[in-house]
């Protein structure tokens, strides 16, 4: 696709141009007027890009074909002035030594690196100025040529329609986007018989969904997996996703970490590890299939399969659950293809619920609350001109239904519509469009009418695994470094992505999995449809080249190569790719602490030739050290490592001036890091086991900085702020606290305005947390230690109460050994929405909440095994929807409030066997919770 390439030559064009005169010389005039040859161009390829889709016109195709490559020639020609330029720079004037006062200035830092004395290398300027100018005058006659060779062929340009110019989306519904299970009562209730008759097959059975892609079967599958008449039926629900070319011990170690997580327990640094039968990750050598046999013995189970699995695969997962004849079951979301494992099943089957196309009134229904939500509708006289027409053009198939309504959501009635209508309706009634069922043109159609920007960042879930949750905001990192998100005034390049991700799932072209209370997108996922027309689309436009296989025979050519390995012990990447910009690479763990596919540190030979790298985001990835030569891919914006193995990093590292993201995961301990790479004014999010420097640079784009530790922090009286040039900062998770950090900590939290996440683990935690008057933003806190004694307590948690915190909204607290009064206070905070108090958080035996406490609390979770009596006053917690007691066997009754929640839809209660014989019916509980939907006891 031209138009994504020629998008990506503009804005390097104009970051080019907006150099300093006295750089470019000459040669600006020469780029200005690429860029506007690119500009016209641009207003044609929209429409030239869908008529390539469409497979209409040959010469069409041709045209835009040669332009991408001239764009992408542009590119190569501009990043190389840069790259040379660049090089050039730090080769004629090497980092200076860095100061070590309070007062070090990273932003001189930076200029006395990269900027070149002029005299010494003006020579060398006039080189690379005259190659450019060059270089720049020959794309401008080839695009010269191109445009003569569209007029002689006769290329019409056909400008857009009406509809598709007001493309805006109003993001004010963003998210009214429920399942709706239209027109799938019967299957619901099919479903739900075959899943909770326990007497009529007591024995492990195998029930399966099946119906043609994209029908609903996964859709309606959630539905019924997420009923409380299924919730409350199972004790542990396990749900897995398989991508193309899974293995056996993938699924089985996917299940027992979803069966694990449902057995948790939480360490002392609260971090979730799984419970018996060998899930921890200390459990190396252990057999998987024994493992989780054990897990989800005793126990009524749901495992759902979504996906085609082989029958090999099937035996293997049949011989790791137990069948003791109470009733678990096993759920298959499959093809027809995938169906041939049922007769493999070994044990009761019911016949598969096989699931048909919508009829014109599900059909309309679907599309209406789509658009106009459960409660609008079409005005009343163009009802029944859609009524029709909707369900011509989807046939009744579910997913075209609602991208088609992702559509007409942003398009005015009735003169847009109709012309959607019409362009749709004629497609259809073309000669070669007789026997297709019109998604792929409805596609189509949904992807032209994105913005320019729209098309970038939705192409990019092809570098993604297929069907795979994606975390949002590691995406939204992403595309920011590859320069998709355009700043805006009075927001953050990230706040902006944000708003790219929620048009995207306005527009239904991605689904969203998961937000938090604030709105902010957490995690989105594809339909395996739209992932396989994004695939196609990005291999067409050469913007991505996905491989699932061990060897990756990548053209030299590829600008972004995204690999995802399932089955392969090693994957080789040895051939050079100068022209690669981005490399995604997604492979499945073998287990909590080792990956299947192993990397040696030759295997990154090949990146020595990509000088041009922006991206690198590998995770299941066993590496010890990065090469040095990482330190001369100055491009770079974006390192993202989950690497089982690191130990160390080069020392060049501080050589990539224009690095935004460092993400480094899964190393064996702390890494160290030279004091000048805090002194990179461009890093915004940091997330690595570091010990931090005495003193930041000047990092005021700095937004995330996580794993970190303040070993070098000087904690002498006055020695000033050690995060106090990072004052931008929104999350923060320190690490290895003493007493001797409380003064300092505290004097860095007064700085920190805009944070709304903060993480504090170690021997002392500062309870000015609670109290300093900055932290009003604050949303999510986790505190992992002792709150220190400084003063005395009630006179803190008065001071407290004055700073009340009123955005916070979760609260976890481990081993902080508050008292009473402290919880008081906690109960009035206004927005707090999830609390939980683990292990050693509370000094006590016993726990009042007082009356009008926790009046926004919607989920409560307690691990006090010292706690004895828990009394909830009147009015408290009157919002609350989950309650999990953990482990507090000495609790001699639940509080007689309970009883009076008419919200509350979940109890669990976890390995305390005295309570579970009061909730039962006739037990002197079971009045406090009677009227809850869910409730769980797991011994």
């Amino acid at each position: 696709m031209a138009e994504t390439a020629i998008t990506t030559v503009l804005a390097k064009v104009a970051e080019l141009v907006a150099w300093e005169a006295a750089v470019l010389l000459e040669v600006g005039d020469d780029v200005r007027l690429l860029r506007d040859k690119l500009e016209w161009l641009h207003t044609f390829i929209r429409d030239a890009d869908r008529r390539r889709r469409l497979r209409d016109d040959e010469f069409v195709a041709v045209w835009v074909r040669q332009t991408r490559d001239v764009a992408f020639e542009a590119e190569d020609a501009l990043d190389d002035f840069l790259h040379r330029a660049g090089r050039h720079r730090r080769r004629r004037n090497p980092p200076p030594a860095l100061p070590t006062g309070a007062r070090c200035s990273a932003w001189r830092w930076r200029w006395q690196w990269q900027w070149p004395r002029r005299p010494r290398c003006a020579g060398l300027q006039v080189a690379l100025r005259h190659d450019l100018s060059a270089r720049v005058r020959q794309i401008r006659k080839r695009l010269d040529e191109i445009s003569a060779n569209r007029a002689a062929y006769n290329i019409e340009h056909a400008p857009a329609p009406a509809w598709a110019a007001s493309s805006a989306t109003t993001l004010d519904h963003w998210d009214d986007l429920e399942e709706y299970t239209v027109g799938f009562d019967k299957y619901s209730n099919m479903l739900r018989e075959q899943l909770l008759d326990v007497d009529a097959v007591s024995g492990r059975a195998v029930v399966s969904i099946t119906g043609e892609s994209s029908i609903g079967k996964t859709t309606l599958a959630h539905k019924v997996y997420q009923s409380p008449e299924v919730r409350n039926h199972f004790a542990i629900r396990t749900w897995t996703v398989l991508p193309p070319n899974s293995r056996p011990s993938d699924v089985l170690r996917d299940i027992r970490r979803q069966a694990g997580s449902q057995l948790r327990r939480f360490t002392s640094h609260g971090q979730v590890v799984e419970d018996g039968g060998g899930c921890d990750a200390g459990n190396k050598g252990k057999d998987i299939s024994n493992s989780l046999f054990r897990n989800m013995t005793g126990r009524r189970y749901l495992v759902v399969v979504d996906g085609s699995i082989a029958v090999a695969d099937w035996n293997s997962l049949r011989a790791s659950l137990p069948d003791e004849g109470n009733g678990s079951r096993v759920l298959l979301v499959t093809d027809a293809a995938g169906l041939e494992v049922v007769g493999y099943a070994g044990g009761p089957t019911y016949d598969p619920i096989e699931l048909t196309r919508l009829n014109p009134e599900n059909t309309y229904e679907l599309f209406r609350r789509r658009v106009f939500g459960r409660r609008g509708d079409c005005p009343g006289r163009y009802k029944s001109r859609y009524y029709q027409d909707v369900f011509r053009i989807t046939r009744g198939l579910p997913l075209s239904v609602v991208v088609l309504a992702g559509v007409l959501r942003s398009k005015e009635l009735p003169v847009e519509w109709d012309q959607v209508m019409m362009q749709l309706l004629a497609a259809r009634d073309q000669p070669q469009c007789k026997n297709s069922n019109g998604g792929r043109r409805i596609m189509s159609l949904a992807f032209d009418d994105l913005p320019h920007h729209l098309k970038s960042c939705f192409l990019y879930f092809a570098a993604m695994p297929e069907s795979v949750h994606v975390d949002a905001a590691r995406l939204v990192r992403l595309w920011v470094a590859e320069g998709f998100v355009r700043p805006r005034r009075g927001s953050t390049m990230e706040e902006v992505g944000q708003g790219y991700l929620k048009e995207l799932i306005s527009r239904c072209m991605v689904q969203l999995v998961d937000k938090d209370e604030f709105g902010t997108v957490r995690t989105v996922v594809v339909h395996d449809r739209l992932h396989a027309f994004a695939q196609d689309e990005a291999q067409e436009a050469c913007f991505v080249e996905s491989h699932d296989s061990t060897d990756v025979l990548a053209p030299a050519t590829v600008r972004r190569l995204a690999v995802q390995n399932t089955t392969g012990k090693h994957v080789h990447l040895g051939n050079a790719l100068p022209k690669l910009r981005t490399i995604v690479c997604d492979f499945v763990n073998g287990s909590t602490t080792k990956p299947s596919v192993c990397f040696h540190s030759t295997d990154l030979g090949f990146l020595h030739a990509s000088k041009f790298l922006r991206v690198i985001d590998i995770h299941g990835l066993e590496l010890k050290k990065l090469p040095n030569e990482i330190g001369s891919m100055i491009h770079i914006r974006y390192l993202g490592l989950q690497c089982g193995q690191l130990e160390r990093l080069p020392s060049t590292i501080n050589k990539l001036v224009n690095l935004q993201s460092l993400i480094l995961k899964g190393s064996n301990g702390m890494l160290g890091v030279t004091a000048a790479f805090w002194m990179i004014p461009t890093l915004r999010h940091v997330v690595a086991p570091f010990a931090l420097p005495k003193c930041l640079g000047d990092l005021y784009s700095l937004q995330t900085l996580h794993g970190v530790q303040p070993h070098c922090w000087d904690t002498r009286i006055g020695a000033g702020n050690p995060l106090g040039r990072a004052t931008n900062l929104r999350s923060l998770e320190l690490s290895g606290l003493t007493a001797a950090h409380v003064g300092t900590l505290t004097s860095a939290l007064e700085s920190l305005d805009l944070l709304v996440h903060l993480v504090l683990q170690g021997e002392s935690l500062p309870r000015a947390v609670f109290t300093v008057p900055s932290l009003r933003r604050l949303q999510s806190l986790r505190l992992v230690g002792s709150m220190d004694e400084d003063e005395d307590e009630e006179e803190a948690d008065d001071v407290a109460v004055r700073y009340i915190r009123p955005n916070l909204t979760r609260l976890s607290m481990w081993y902080t050994m508050v008292g009473q009064s402290f919880v008081d206070m906690l109960g009035e905070l206004p927005s707090l929405a999830e609390l939980k108090l683990m292990w050693g958080a509370y000094d006590g035996e016993q726990l009042v909440f007082q009356d009008g406490g926790f009046s926004g609390l919607h989920t409560l979770g307690l691990a006090l095994p010292e706690l004895e009596e828990w009394t909830v006053r009147s009015g408290s917690m009157a919002a609350l929807v989950t309650l999990t007691l953990f482990r507090c066997a000495n609790v001699q009754m639940l509080p007689e409030a309970l009883a009076g929640m008419k919200e509350l839809e979940e109890v669990v209660l976890f390995k305390m066997p005295k309570m579970v014989g009061r909730i039962e019916e006739g037990g002197e509980d079971h009045h406090k919770i009677k009227h809850v939907p869910v409730v769980q006891t797991i011994r």
